[in-house]
Parts: structure tokens; C-alpha cells; sequence
């Protein structure tokens, strides 16, 4: 009301709009012969053209119908005319009833009821989901209709005193509310980004905030606020697990934390490697055939970067803008791409995977290959977890949050597709049959680009986790007594001292394990001199280059 220019719509949100835009289009075509009511751009019209449609076409639905009592406007998505009034019906692309709804009808009925509208029910249409669209453009049944008149018939001396209250709220300064759940529920808030940083100046957060925690209790995160503990460096242990110790460590240090776990699946790995991901979408109104609202994850794209032995690395990709159902074309490229030897790295495997087997079920043809290819999912999320973790993860392994921190270079930010759900967007927007050429072509680019780049970011992460297994090192051999250990260096070239000391950590750690053999140098000198990895790799480098360490690619070349 007051400051509109503070307004941020996030693109979930564009896009929930876009999908309440297209099941009430639907929900109009199920009740034909209706008026739409244009009234966007100037409200009075709307009104107007209500009231006149009413009196001339007593008979016929109204679409949009617009009503206004004590300066409260309401807009209805169907006014269906009955023998006894009219049937109110507020149409919603979610799967349920949900209270808020009540709410929302409870308010706009009040209003036409004050505005003299006789309704005989009021009604939510919401998508049912065990609906399977057969084709032809036939929606029956893409809508269950639920009354609310009892659910709402109660709240209805409650709405002036809403109205009242909201009246006050407009002629008072900015509330002073602390942002949280609410900011989300029912819907997001536009402007959940102003209150935030409005927060933030109020009362700083502190670097790392309880949500860095990965899996943690909302229970527990507000027992600890409730306790004055805003800070995640200042949790007791006691109320950590393993995981979160880490994360806690790794946020009071700085320093990334990378172990040898991940290496040893990776570097047993035979080649070729296939890096696949997809992209889908999931539609309140179905498109094509055999599909069902919100259930059906039509996949509409792939890209794949595999990699030899030799380091070559190849590119391919399946992408369908045409609008026809692209399943069957999906599935079949997919199978001559990947073929039936080699792993196949995915992030995240329970999404591919289910994927692959609802094509298996759709084409029994298909079935035994795409069965085949599941067998050879080789999940990266795990094992990046049970790996690897840097602060500016801010506790989320989600790819997007561990590419910047392994490859900076690779930026999803300058792309014009830039995560899943402008994917969604963007492949609706395409197949739109009012979208210009241009722009077609415009989020076309941006798709391949997208997913392209989604594959070779796990080809990045996969080769700095496989780091440790690469760099497998060799002391020279350690003799007894006085048997000289840095045998490779000259007298006037002493190692610096950072140097000597990682020297002398690892030839004790070679002493006390009776082997020369070091297959995690990096990470395991990092913990014991509390040093970054960057720091402690080039460390590690200077010693090899100094003779002290003999890499495994060396010691393999002086076989």
C-alpha cells in the first residue's frame, strides 16, 4: 500500500501465478458460454460491466465477476447462475483444501452478499490429482469441487472486525514483526527480502545463523533462540551431531574440510563416465496424454559430458521445444547415448532414477535397457557429503551450493537459466504458442546452456574429489638410526620451516603405520596443522617438488 517499489517476486512465485492463470483458464472452459469481465486496468469498468452483465444475461456464468463493499474490492473466478442464486466458486491450482482458502472464500462471499448477491453455495476447485488427462483437450474432471458454506458460514460475522484491523494496520507506521514462518505461509511474501534486511539493520545476524545446520530440529532451533542463541559457533556440542560438528568447525575456522572417501569410490570407477542430468516438468494441467496434475514429471531434456580414460571429455544432449510429448524421444536418445557399460554419476540419484523407471513402465520396449542404465547410478550427493564441506555451503550440499566453492569459474549467474525452476519456466514459456520467435530462441539457449552446465559442474566436483587418490604418496624409504630421511636435498637447500614441519608429520604418521604409502597427504596434514586446504595442498606440492614426496602418477612412470 505504501511502498510497492520495495515489491520482489521471486520466479516460483511468477510461476505459481502463471499455473493459476492456466487452470482458471480450464475452469472456464468447463462452464461455457460465460462473460469475462476485463477489468486489469481500471477497476470501475470491472464493476461496472459486473453489474450490467448481470441484469442483461441473467442466465449466462460470469468470469473475473468484480464486487466492492465499504472500499473492499473482491474479484470471483466463477459465478455460476442457479435456480436459487448463484454458485460462487473460487478456483485454485493447489491439491487440497487449505485453510487459508476458507479465509479467502469467506471474505469475498461476505462481500457479494453485501453487494446484494443472492448465493445458493460457495465452492473451491482445486486440482485433483488422480485425474489422467486422455487427450483431445477433455478436462472433466480435472477439478473436485468442495463446498465450504459450513466451513465459512461461521466465520462470517468475523470478517468486518478483519477489515477493521487491517484498516489500522495501513494507518500505522511498518509493524515492528520479526520475520519467520509467517513470511512463507500461506504463500511467500514479496517482501520478505525488505524485512530481512530492515532485521538485519535493526539487530545484525551473526556470520553463521542456527539454519546453517543441516538437518537440526525446529524444536531444537527455537529452544536454543528462546535461550538467547542466535549464533551457530555458540551451540554446545552436546546438541550436535557428527555432521553438524563439522559444519560448526569448519564455520568457527574458515577452512574447508575434504577427506579421502569420496576418492576411493571414484578412483575404482571404470571409464567410460557418464554425468547425466535432467530436466522436467510438472503440470497442474496436463498436456499430454496419460499424464495426471502435479504427479506426472515429464522429463523434456538431457545432457550428458562422458569421459574417457584418457581425459577426453564429450558432450551430448536431448532437448524437445516442439510441444509434443517428448518422452518416447527422451528415453530412445538416451539409450543410444549411454549404451550399457559405465557409470552413470548423477546428483541426487532418487530423481533420475525415478524418472528413468516411469519410462521404463511407459515403454515396455525400452524397458530392460533403461532398467540397465539405473543399475549403473553412481550417486555424487553422498558421497560430496560424506567428503567434503566448505562455510560458504552455509550447510546445504545442493549442487548449486558446492560448485562455487570447487569451481568458481563456473557461474550459473550469467546464464539466462540459472536454476530448476526457471527450467520449468522457461520450457513453458517456449512451448507457449503466443512466445515470439525470439524469445524462443532466447530461453531455448539458455536451457541447453543450463543443463549443460549443470553435468559438467559434477564432472568438476568429481575430479577435485577424486584429488586425493591422485595425489597417493610415497615417502623414501625410512631407515633406521641415522639412515637420512630428506635423501633428495641438498645440503644448502634446507626446507623452509611450514615445510619441515609437514615433512617431519608425515614421516611420523609413515612410522607409526609401518608404511610408506600416504593415500590422504592433504586432508590429513590439514587437521593437524589446522590450515586451509589450498594452503596445505601447495605444502604438499613443495615437498614432491623438494623429493620428500614421490606421487603416485611418478611413481608409476619411474615402473
Amino acid at each position: 500500500m505504501h511502498r510497492p517499489d520495495l515489491l520482489e517476486v521471486s520466479e516460483e512465485v511468477e510461476r505459481g501465478h502463471q499455473i493459476g492463470y492456466e487452470v482458471a483458464e480450464v475452469a472456464r472452459s468447463l462452464f461455457p458460454n460465460g462473460v469475462l469481465i476485463d477489468g486489469e486496468t481500471d477497476l470501475q469498468s470491472a464493476l461496472d460491466a459486473t453489474h450490467s452483465t448481470m441484469r442483461q444475461f441473467p442466465d449466462r456464468p460470469l468470469y473475473e465477476a468484480t464486487f466492492q463493499h465499504d472500499n473492499v474490492l473482491v474479484r470471483a473466478d466463477l459465478l455460476l447462475p442457479t435456480p436459487t442464486g448463484y454458485r460462487m466458486v473460487e478456483v485454485k491450482s493447489s491439491a487440497s483444501v487449505k485453510p487459508s482458502h476458507w479465509d479467502d472464500c469467506a471474505l469475498q462471499a461476505w462481500v457479494l452478499r453485501q453487494s446484494g448477491v443472492s448465493l445458493s453455495t460457495v465452492e473451491l476447485a482445486h486440482i485433483d490429482t488422480a485425474f489422467v488427462y486422455q487427450g483431445n483437450g477433455d478436462y472433466q474432471g480435472l477439478l473436485h469441487h468442495a463446498p465450504l458454506d459450513a466451513d465459512i458460514e461461521p466465520m462470517m460475522e468475523s470478517v468486518a472486525h478483519w477489515i477493521d484491523q487491517a484498516r489500522l494496520v495501513l494507518q500505522g507506521t511498518e509493524p515492528a514483526t520479526a520475520t519467520g514462518a509467517q513470511c512463507d505461509d500461506p504463500v511467500e511474501c514479496p517482501f520478505k527480502s525488505h524485512c530481512g534486511v530492515a532485521a538485519t539493520e535493526e539487530m545484525p545476524e551473526p556470520d553463521y545463523t542456527l539454519d546453517v545446520f543441516p538437518r537440526m530440529r525446529s524444536a531444537l532451533k527455537n529452544e536454543l533462540r528462546a535461550q538467547g542463541v542466535f549464533d551457530a559457533l555458540l551451540v554446545p556440542q552436546d546438541h550436535l551431531n557428527e555432521t553438524q560438528l563439522r559444519v560448526q568447525e569448519c564455520s568457527r575456522t574458515g577452512q574447508m574440510w575434504l577427506s579421502d572417501a569420496a576418492a576411493r569410490v571414484l578412483g575404482g570407477l571404470p571409464y567410460p563416465r557418464y554425468y547425466l542430468d535432467f530436466e522436467t516438468i510438472k503440470l497442474a494441467v496436463p498436456r499430454w496424454a496419460n499424464t495426471s496434475p502435479h504427479r506426472t514429471q515429464v522429463p523434456f531434456q538431457w545432457s550428458c559430458h562422458i569421459e574417457e580414460e584418457s581425459g577426453e571429455l564429450r558432450h551430448a544432449m536431448f532437448l524437445d521445444v516442439t510441444g509434443n510429448d517428448p518422452r518416447r524421444q527422451f528415453a530412445q536418445s538416451l539409450v543410444e547415448v549411454v549404451g550399457d557399460k559405465g557409470p552413470v554419476l548423477v546428483y541426487f540419484q532418487g530423481f533420475e532414477k525415478s524418472r528413468i523407471a516411469e519410462l521404463a513402465a511407459l515403454y515396455p520396449d525400452l524397458a530392460a535397457q533403461l532398467e540397465a542404465i539405473n543399475d549403473r547410478v553412481i550417486d555424487l550427493l553422498p558421497l560430496t557429503r560424506e567428503s567434503y564441506y566448505h562455510p560458504n555451503m552455509r550447510g546445504s550440499w545442493s549442487i548449486k551450493a558446492v560448485l562455487p566453492t570447487v569451481a568458481p569459474d563456473l557461474d550459473y549467474g550469467q546464464i539466462a537459466v540459472s536454476n530448476g525452476t526457471a527450467a520449468q519456466t522457461a520450457y513453458a514459456e517456449i512451448v507457449h504458442p503466443e512466445t515470439t520467435d525470439a524469445r524462443r530462441q532466447l530461453l531455448t539457449e539458455g536451457l541447453r546452456e543450463y543443463c549443460k552446465l549443470d553435468t559438467l559442474a559434477m564432472v568438476r566436483l568429481a575430479h577435485f574429489l577424486s584429488e586425493t587418490t591422485s595425489w597417493r604418496y610415497f615417502l623414501p624409504a625410512i631407515g633406521n638410526g641415522g639412515a637420512p630421511f630428506f635423501h633428495a636435498l641438498r645440503e644448502d637447500a634446507p626446507l623452509d620451516p611450514p615445510l619441515q614441519e609437514a615433512a617431519e608429520l608425515l614421516r611420523e604418521r609413515c612410522r607409526s603405520a609401518d608404511n610408506r604409502v600416504i593415500p590422504d597427504a592433504v586432508s590429513w596434514l590439514q587437521r593437524k596443522l589446522r590450515s586451509g586446504y589450498v594452503r596445505t595442498q601447495a605444502l604438499v606440492q613443495e615437498l614432491t617438488a623438494a623429493g620428500v614426496l614421490s606421487s603416485l602418477v611418478e611413481r608409476q612412470k619411474q615402473r
